[in-house]
This record gives structure tokens, sequence and C-alpha cells, in this order.
């Protein structure tokens, strides 16, 4: 039997709640009045010949039932009684028992004309199981269902990833519906993959949050993928109804951290499986410009037409209204004074933050943490939140700069240091190598946890990361300003991934690079000490100890200081036989050739023979299908004018046999042959290409005739446009409406 945790709501959204509620009982509207200037009246009608129903709503969450009583009896009935309603209705969230029932019906008699007019937990449960349309409409309320949140606590769910699922938690006590969630959900469901994309801090996480809830309600089991989408196949089970979520797939601020060998191809490959798999949903999140540049990296994403899959959360998302929700659902779901939450009441408060240009969801929620575990003064709050609207970079800088003890600020520069999430293991081996104690760093977790930082656990190893990308790219230019700071963290790298991260910071920062260029001795010293460095722990594949890729990083950072020092290292690297045979990236071997070929220094032109030599042999290795001979093709188009044509022609003779192939046995038995429709999707689109398909490929017309239905000229759910919903009179009614729920902050209880 479905319940509901209604303490889990809002006052507001529990009062719309009653409201929709008993104008389905009684079949009639309800008129609705702004909380605190009520006199005793949330809801009320008027009837033809005079007399008048009232209904008051309760959320009675933060005190005990006994408290609630005392209140009616004490001052609500008094209201009563100068109302001198005809009928008097009481509805509230708490449990009342019978005794309980008793004394609030005593307490207003006669105008409670039955015990029956008292609605506690559990009558409105059960009003809102008999109107399921009610539970729908209001996505808050729906989100916290007995079902929903079950599902969450599921063991399969926290055995994989606890951390998740008190996300998920978190996400769903705060957010506020917009368009971007009818969008989104009307995008998943059609094409079974949605990829949401917006600037830093606009909600694409919340939304994704959302989204997985919703399916996971439905039974859905939830896979997070962390790092390579070998973990979802892994997973996959034809006959359990999955949905996947991988949040930032391109890399939290840059595309040096880039996708793995052929997870271009294999993410289109899992996105095609989805789509034609009834039980399977994929949500992903990235920053919209990273997937510009990936789209121009790499071809296959950019020919997949991923703007079809896309969906953009926009500031334009946030009318007024979803604004002051948002404000006023973190102002009450925090750990703030009912003083300092009483001040959000103020028009002259919550007004120039929600008109903010800058509106930005994050900034609120991490503002409001702050106030929660770290302000010294936190009646500042609502300054500090426009402060931060004005500049965003003001909140972080806040804290490190006055908040945070030495050790504090030292750890966040550790994480800084390697471009990913670390493991405590290797941050403990790292903070006690430069003689810091580990009390000292318990301490400095415990502190930072929650606003700047986060822990959490996957495949039995605790993890620290930044609590949002916003952390990494304020400490980027914190540390660029603060250069003796950065210098003196240099001089502590140890690890090859804190010297790549220096190439990552080069290639989003122009003006890294002229401190590196002043100081390239002490780079250079850095990456000699760090370039053969074991590799720091991972839960998935451990790219760090793969010798190709470090070789790509350390010529590309040797070029970009024209360090001898540093390309002397890379030189070395590349000496070991197996450098190339093992590579992990194709990316990282094509960069190896390209910057061989075209360097002016000799030692590094003699190397480039060899290096093209194992390069061909190692993308040749394993042509044994498709997908295989579609990356070797990709890989010699980007070595164009390196590769001798020979080659290419090579690969190209055998896709064109390997597409006969394909195509004659999918014409033949379609969808029932051996071959993937995934894959025959990138057949059909290479067979395209020539200008007769139809006479170089033996079956060709009646194999496109046998493909699923084509999404190409689909419409598309992208951003969402202003239009006449946006008028005075929608607008008045947003206002008076945030009214009202800020006003709901005066509380009674």
């Amino acid at each position: 039997m479905e319940t509901f945790d209604l303490s889990r709501l809002t006052d507001f959204d529990f009062e719309a709640v009653c409201k929709d509620i008993f104008e389905a009982e009684y079949g009639f509207p309800l008129e609705i009045f702004s909380p605190g200037a009520d006199a005793g009246i949330d809801l009320r009608y008027l009837h033809a010949g005079g007399s008048e129903l009232v209904v008051q709503c309760k959320h009675w969450v933060r005190s005990p039932r006994s408290k609630l009583v005392a209140y009616i009896r004490d001052i609500e009935s008094r209201k009563v009684k100068k109302l001198r309603p005809s009928r008097y209705v009481l509805a509230t969230s708490a449990e009342l028992t019978k005794d309980a029932k008793d004394k609030i019906y005593k307490a207003l008699t006669p105008y409670v004309t039955t015990p029956s007019d008292i609605y506690g937990r559990h009558e409105l449960d059960a009003l809102l199981r008999k109107h399921e349309n009610i539970v729908r409409r209001h996505l808050r309320l729906w989100l916290t269902s007995a079902s929903v949140l079950s599902s969450l606590l599921h063991k399969s769910i926290l055995t994989r990833s606890r951390q998740l699922a008190n996300d998920l938690d978190t996400t769903l006590r705060t957010y506020a519906p917009n368009e971007s969630y009818a969008r989104a959900a009307e995008l998943l469901e059609a094409r079974h993959s949605c990829v949401i994309a917006g600037i830093p801090g606009i909600g694409k996480t919340t939304l994704a949050h959302v989204l997985c809830a919703k399916y996971v309600s439905a039974s859905y089991e939830l896979i997070e993928v962390s790092s390579d989408l070998e973990e979802a196949n892994a997973l996959w089970d034809d006959d359990v109804p999955q949905i996947f979520y991988y949040d930032d797939f391109l890399g939290q601020t840059a595309l040096e951290e880039k996708l793995g060998k052929n997870e271009d191809s294999r993410l289109l490959s899992l996105m095609r499986r989805v789509a034609t798999a009834r039980n399977k949903r994929f949500v992903l999140t990235t920053r919209e410009y990273i997937l510009a540049q990936a789209r121009q990296r790499y071809e296959k994403l950019d020919r997949h037409r991923f703007d079809l899959h896309t969906c953009v959360v926009d500031i334009a998302d946030y009318t007024y209204r979803t604004r002051g929700e948002i404000l006023y659902n973190h102002i009450y779901m925090s750990g703030l004074s009912r003083e300092l939450k009483e001040r959000f009441a103020d028009p002259r408060v919550y007004l120039p933050i929600i008109r903010h240009p800058n509106f930005n969801p994050r900034i609120i929620a991490a503002t409001v943490a702050e106030a929660e575990l770290l302000s010294s003064d936190p009646e500042d709050v609502d300054r500090r939140i426009i402060e931060n609207l004005h500049s965003p970079r003001s909140i972080w800088s806040h804290i490190v700069n006055h908040q945070l003890k030495e050790a504090e600020v030292h750890l966040l520069e550790l994480i800084f240091s390697v471009s990913r999430d670390i493991s405590f293991q290797d941050v403990q081996e790292i903070w006690t190598s430069l003689d810091g104690s580990l009390r000292q760093l318990r301490h400095s977790i415990s502190i930072l946890e929650g606003t700047m930082v986060r822990t959490y656990r996957k495949s039995s190893k605790v993890f620290l990361g930044f609590h949002n990308p916003s952390v990494r790219d304020f400490m980027r230019d914190y540390l660029l300003e603060e250069q003796g700071g950065f210098l003196s963290l240099i001089r502590r790298f140890s690890h090859f991934e804190q010297v790549e991260n220096i190439l990552i910071t080069v290639s989003v920062r122009a003006e890294a690079l002229q401190l590196f260029m002043a100081n390239k001795a002490l780079l250079e010293e850095a990456a000699t000490r760090s370039y053969d460095s074991p590799g720091l722990h991972d839960d998935g594949v451990n790219r760090s100890v793969d010798l190709a890729h470090r070789a790509r990083v350390y010529l590309h950072l040797g070029e970009v200081l024209d360090s001898e020092v540093i390309l002397d290292c890379a030189h070395r690297m590349l000496d070991e036989d197996d450098a190339i045979d093992n590579a992990y990236d194709p990316h990282d071997v094509v960069e190896i050739v390209q910057i061989l070929h075209g360097a002016n220094r000799q030692s590094l032109r003699r190397m480039f023979p060899d290096a093209l030599q194992a390069a061909m042999e190692w993308i040749k290795g394993d042509l044994s299908s498709w997908p295989l001979l579609a990356s070797a093709k990709s890989f010699f188009e980007e070595l164009s004018g390196i590769v001798p044509e020979s080659e290419v022609q090579e690969i190209e003779d055998r896709m064109q046999a390997e597409a006969q192939d394909l195509i004659r046995g999918w014409s033949e038995e379609g969808p029932d042959s051996m071959s993937d429709h995934s894959i025959m999707e990138d057949v059909l689109a290479y067979a395209s290409e020539y200008a007769n398909p139809e006479e170089i490929f033996d079956g060709y017309a009646e194999a496109v005739a046998q493909m699923p239905y084509s999404d190409w000229d689909e419409p598309e759910f992208n951003r969402r446009e202003v239009g006449s919903s946006d008028s005075c009179s929608s607008l008045l009614e947003e206002s008076r409406a945030v009214a009202s729920m800020m006003e709901s902050l005066r509380d009674d209880d």
C-alpha cells in the first residue's frame, strides 16, 4: 500500500497538495490565502446561500504531536471562534492518535462538525491513493512516495553507489520542477537516451537525478557509470529494466580528460543498444561547451547528430516562480535558524535574489551550505547570496581566504593537483610524505566535506573529489593568482597525474603558460621526478600506467614549454619496446606520431619511423570486427599524409569486403541475422557514402528497408522558447504565488 513521506514536503507544497485533495473530494474550487495574514484561513469556499467552508492546513514536522494539540487548543481555536465558519476542516501532516483527534475535535467544536473533518497523515495518505492524478501532478510529492524512497535504498543500488543514493535523496528534497524536466522526460522516453547539457551550475546533475528517481520508482535498476562504458555492458541484463547514468561523461572541465580507446564508438554503440531495448534508459550530463569540443574532435559523435538526443538546460527554463521555489526549497530544507529563515519572507530580501540576472541554483545551494556549516556570521546569508551571484567565484574565495586553516587549503591544493578524483589511500600517502599528520588530514576532510569536498566509496576504496566542478575551476584560478602557492605545490609533485594536470591547466587557462615558462626549471624537476612514478589507484581502467599516454603528455608538454628535459623523458618512455604496443587510447598514439612527424628536433625526428611502424602494427593488430575496422580507418584518416597510402587502401578494401558480407546477411535475414542493429546502422551509413551503393553492395536496398525507422529528422528537444505564456498576467500570478510561498517561512510550527 503506497504511503507518502509528507514530512519531506515544504509548508507551501503541503498547502498546495491539500488544496487539490479537497477540491477533488468536494467537487468545487477553493480559494487559497497567503500564509501569515490568513487569520486561520488557508483555503475557503463560500456557498451560494452564504455558508462558509474553511480548510486550515498545518504542516507539523519539527515539533511533537502534543504541541500541535496544545497549539490548536490555545491559539487556533480562538481564531476559529472569531471566524465562526459554517464548517471547519483541519488537515495536518502529523500522525494523529484517537486521543489526539478527540482533543482537537473538542477544542474546535462546534465548527468541526464531525471528527472525520480532521485529517491526519493516514487520512491524507488514503486520499492521495484515491486521487492518483494529484500525486502525479505534484512532482515533489510523488518523488517522496514510499515506493520511490524504498527503491533508492534498495540493496543493489547501495552496493554499487551509496553516495549516488544519498545524492538522489538530497536532490529530491530541494528540486523545483521546471520546463526542462518535461523536455528531458519526453526525450528519454522517446529515444531512451538523453544527454543533458548546459552551463556550470545550471542544474544538469539535478535534472539527471530526478529522471533517475522517476525510473527507479518504476522498478528500473540504476547503474552508475563512473569512468568506463564497459561498466554498463558488464552489468547489462536483458530481463531487468535498467537505467544507466553517466555524469560528466566528457570530463568536468576540459576535453583533455577525454574518451578512452574506442570510447566514442562504444558510447554510440551503447546508445543504439539502449534505443532498441524496451526496458533500458541512458542519462548523460556534460557542459555544453565541452560537448561542442567533443563533436569537433570525434567525427563519430558529430555524425551521430547528438543534438537529437540533447536536452539543453537554459536559464530561460527558470521562470520567476521556479526561481522562487529553488530559493524557498533550499532555505526551508536547510539547517538555518528559524529567525534566519523568516528573514527570507521579506520581499526586500528575496526579490533581489530571484530577479538577479546571474541567478544560479548551485550558488544558492552552496551559499546556504556555507552558512550552515562554516560561516561565523550566518545572518549575512542573503547578502552573501547576492555577492556570490554578482561574482560566482566569491563563494569559494570567501571560504578559502577567511574561514579555512592552512591544512585545509593544502588539502584542496592536493586534490586539485590531479585531474580527477583521488583515492584516500593515495591522499594519505602523499600527505604523510609531506610530513602531514593523519589526524590533521582527517580533520581537514571533516571540515571540507559537504561544502567543497565530497567523499564516496567505490570498489571497496574511498575516494575524495571536489563537491562540484566549480570548486576545481576556482582552485585553478586561485592558484594562478597565488603564484607562490602554486609553485610550492609543484615543488611537491611526485606523480605523473600531477604533471598531466599542468598540461590541462595550460589548455584551459592561457595565462598559465607565462607562469610555467618563467619557472621552467621547476617544472622540469617535477616532470623528471614523476615520469616513472607508480599510477594512482583507480576503480576503473588505470590509464596513468599507460606508457604511450605518458609519452604523449610529456611530448606535448615538452613542446609547449620548449623543454629538452621533458622531451628526453618522453624519449625514454618511447624507447621501451612495448610503449605503443600496449597503448590504451588511439588518440595518444595519433598525437605521438603527429608530434614526432612535425618536430624540429633531430632527436625526435629520428624516433618517427619506428613510432609510425609500431603505431600501424598496433592499430592493425586486431581487425576482426566492423568496429575495429572503423576505428582503424578513423585512425589512418587522422594521420592522413603521414601513413602510406597503401596502408589506407588496405583498410578500405577490408572494410568494403566486411560491409558486403554484413549487408548481404542483413538483407536476407534482417533483425534475425547475427549482426547487431547498431553496427548495421554504421555499415549502411558507410555504404551510403558511395555514389552507387546498390551496385557495390548486394542487397543494399533490401537491407535499408529492413532497418527500424530512422530518427534523423525527428524534432529536437532543446531549449525552451519564450512564448505567450510569459505574459504580464502570468507573471503577476507567479509573483503572488512566490510571495505566498516565501511568506510561509513565517512558521507557526
